[in-house]
């Protein structure tokens, strides 16, 4: 059995709820708004009521959200509807509104009641997805259309029976096809974090000097393959004497580095040095990486690890990727108990450091 609740306690429910409530009368005016809602907008209710409200909806979505509105209020249907609203901090957020109509004591229409909601973070969250998954479809659609066209200038070449060049074309496509698997681990890892599935991880005792050498000779090597001129990079490798054996995965510390090294390349498209650093610092190993290139935004800061995130002076067009990199990079330092670092200056260049703990004890002896 149904059982209603007195009116004080309704009134005690709108008045604490969470939820953004307000009001209409018969004249289409707002006449009532909850503590919630006055606080979100940091305004009297004496500036909010009537048509006081819609000042702080977003010019873009005043029109829209007002013409929903009236047009509902003519046909009394419930509405729903998404508009921003401006936030005391003079931030607009977007609210979810669900509008429907209520009766009188007599059963008569008598306005319009309605509860909003803060979806600004899910509509960030989704807008991220959305542009990640656009991002995606075209990291992979350049290395596999560049495999398909070496893939038929090589049959050409063999139709002719020409195979002088062949090796050329296998070289590039293996190129391309590294691009791919690297992707894909990235993606499969990031998979694995979002479903809070941990990093499968298999350490050993290695000697860091001797991986960053190799690492190094590769990024080495492919810079050879690209053109040389003014944009070409010079890696700079110093390592300080001392003993730099410790437990960790060879592959992920090895994607880690690769992964630095990409950005300081990527990120510096004049080219010029590339300074990798490393040394012992107490009972750790410390790791820098600095380039000359465009640098990171001061306020960027904070959010380089977060996934998908991309500094506000790139664009997908001259800098491509899918914002995953230093997220995975952090959290593969952090199964090591490692943790990065960042410096940077805009047009300057950056600055990545990581640390990583030295081995046991036991293992260095």
């Amino acid at each position: 059995m149904e059982t209603a609740l007195p009116l004080d306690q309704y009134r005690l429910l709108v008045e604490h709820s969470p939820t953004m409530v307000w009001r209409s009368g018969l004249d289409t005016l707002c006449n009532y708004f909850n503590p919630t809602w006055l606080r979100f907008t940091g305004r009297p209710l004496e500036q909010e009521v009537g048509e006081g409200w819609v000042e702080g909806v977003h010019p873009d979505d005043m029109r829209r959200c007002v013409d929903t509105y009236l047009s509902h209020f003519e046909r009394r249907e419930s509405f729903e509807m998404e508009y921003r609203l401006r936030r005391h901090d003079g931030v607009h957020r977007y609210l979810f509104d669900r509008g429907v109509p209520y009766t009188d004591e007599q059963g008569r229409f008598a306005g319009f009641i309605g509860s909003c909601v803060d979806v600004h973070e899910r509509r960030e969250a989704d807008r991220a997805k959305a542009t990640f998954l656009a991002l995606a479809a075209h990291e992979l659609r350049t290395p596999l259309t560049s495999v398909t066209m070496y893939l038929e200038a090589l049959r050409r070449q063999l139709a002719r029976g020409d195979a002088s060049s062949g090796g050329t074309a296998l070289d590039r496509m293996s190129a391309q096809l590294d691009r791919v698997t690297l992707l894909v681990r990235d993606l499969e890892d990031t998979g694995r974090m979002n479903a809070d599935m941990p990093l499968v991880l298999s350490k050993e005792e290695l000697d860091l000097a001797e991986l960053v050498q190799v690492v190094v000779a590769h990024h080495r090597d492919a810079e050879t393959h690209r053109a040389r001129g003014p944009r070409s990079h010079a890696f700079e490798l110093s390592i300080a004497p001392g003993s730099y054996r410790l437990l960790a995965d060879r592959q992920r510390l090895e994607q880690v580095v690769n992964n630095l090294l990409g950005n300081a390349v990527k990120f510096s498209p004049r080219g010029g040095p590339i300074r990798i650093a490393l040394a012992p610092e107490g009972s750790d190993f410390t790791l820098s990486i600095s380039d000359r290139g465009i640098g990171i935004p001061a306020a960027d800061l904070p959010s380089l690890t977060r996934r998908y995130f991309r500094a506000s002076n790139v664009s997908a067009e001259n800098f491509p990727g899918l914002g995953l990199g230093l997220s995975l990079v952090q959290e593969l330092l952090a199964v090591h108990g490692g943790r990065l670092h960042f410096q940077s200056e805009l047009d300057q260049g950056t600055t990545v450091t990581f640390v990583l703990p030295l081995a046991p004890a036991e293992v260095r002896t």
